[in-house]
């Protein structure tokens, strides 16, 4: 892949075929897992989104007016997007859904402003918890799936930052102290708790970013943990529990927090060797339908697909080639080059019409290059048809053949 000025990405023939087949496999085991693939528009009406866009990802999107004289936007996430829809659309059919979404996301960032991102959401479950715990189990699984052996899979609440952040004492510090847990700058945190009158508070503040580990390791923990905040960390064992049970391991983050603003409650991260930031994540977000006038509990996770192509590239990357690269000469009539190549395809058989001129040492040739495993050569116009040579090419054994 190549980087072009925009932002976007250049894709060669190989690259494409590579993301396609993992691209594939990830469709088919979401299928297996009983997901349904929906497609999202590129575009969006700006009026109609922006009502579930937070001030940062607002500040990432790429809009215009259109020739409508309204505002258009590139679609900057697709869990908003889906939120829009099933809103819209789908509110009195019977729940939940669970859809799943292969598409490009824009944003302007410092690398990419078109993100390919592959996801699932969960929408309508009554049975939140094990919503919850599926979700976490399948973006493990679904990494295993296309070849990942290595892969740490972190969950949180965002319901101890969210409580602990509501506290009249901290209100001077509610900005301050999300950056620095967002940006993990653990120095500005310490320097923040000291400003803080409680001890109990800002000796848990100065805690939190330690009260990460096993489960084991954390949940033995609690005591340093504000009485008011155990209930949000019993859910998370609850559900840790549950992962456990499903046989994935994983670790815990009580500091665990998303720049995305509609998350409410369980959230998670992966990553894998290699790469030294998360390639995928979600969580709950019951809040989000509501901005669209429909109350619905969802949840979901999101893949970066180009760090996945990054790392597993060499692993999937394989040459194009073809089964027959049909050459012929210029006297021979058209309608037996398109007929005998239509025989082939009639067979699922892969057919290149060459559209050079060349002499069978040079077809030959060119049809080595080409990877092709049969070069099919026409070279005379027969009363009966058409004549020529059926040449494998790995050995360049050929055979005389007419073709009527």
């Amino acid at each position: 892949m190549n980087n072009s000025l925009s932002g976007s990405v250049d894709m060669l023939p190989e690259e494409v075929l590579c993301r396609n087949l993992i691209e594939e496999k990830i469709k088919r085991f979401w299928e297996r897992n009983g997901f349904v693939m929906v497609s999202i528009p590129v575009l969006e009406n700006w009026d109609k989104l922006q009502v579930a866009l937070d001030e940062k990802l607002i500040e990432k999107t790429i809009r215009f007016i259109d020739r409508f004289g309204g505002v258009s936007v590139l679609s900057p996430d697709l869990t908003v997007s889906i939120a829009r829809m099933v809103s819209a659309r789908k509110r009195n059919f019977t729940f939940p859904l669970k859809y799943f979404y292969l598409s490009d996301v824009f944003r302007v960032t410092s690398e990419h402003s078109v993100i390919r991102q592959c996801g699932v959401e969960i929408i309508g479950a009554d049975k939140q918890t094990l919503a919850d715990v599926e979700l976490a189990v399948l973006i493990f699984m679904t990494l295993k799936e296309i070849g990942f052996n290595e892969i740490y899979l972190e969950i949180g609440n965002f319901e101890i930052l969210k409580e602990l952040l509501s506290l009249n004492i901290l209100k001077n510090h509610k900005k301050s102290l999300f950056e620095a847990f967002l940006k993990k700058d653990w120095v500005a945190l310490y320097c923040i708790s000291n400003e803080i009158k409680d001890s109990k508070i800002s000796n848990f503040i100065k805690n939190l970013p330690g009260l990460s580990g096993t489960p084991d390791e954390v949940f033995s923990k609690i005591d340093l943990v504000p009485e008011f905040l155990h209930p949000s960390v019993k859910n998370l064992e609850k559900i840790s529990n549950e992962i456990k049970n499903a046989g994935v391991k994983h670790y815990i983050n009580l500091s665990l927090i998303n720049e995305i603003s509609y998350y409410t409650g369980f959230i998670f991260q992966v990553f894998v060797p290699g790469l030294p930031s998360s390639i995928g994540g979600g969580g709950r977000y019951d809040d989000l339908y509501s901005l669209f006038g429909f109350d619905c509990p969802s949840s979901g996770f999101g893949i970066d697909l180009d760090k996945i192509y990054g790392v597993l590239k060499a692993n999937y990357l394989k040459p194009i080639n073809i089964d027959v690269l049909l050459c012929f000469n210029d006297g021979i009539p058209l309608h037996w080059v398109w007929n005998l190549a239509a025989s082939y395809r009639d067979q699922c058989i892969r057919v290149e019409i060459d559209l050079k001129n060349r002499e069978f040492n040079e077809a030959l040739e060119f049809s080595k290059n080409k990877r092709a495993k049969r070069l099919v050569y026409i070279s005379k116009l027969e009363s009966s048809g058409v004549s020529g040579w059926i040449v494998d090419t790995h050995n360049e054994n050929k055979e005389r053949m007419t073709f009527c």
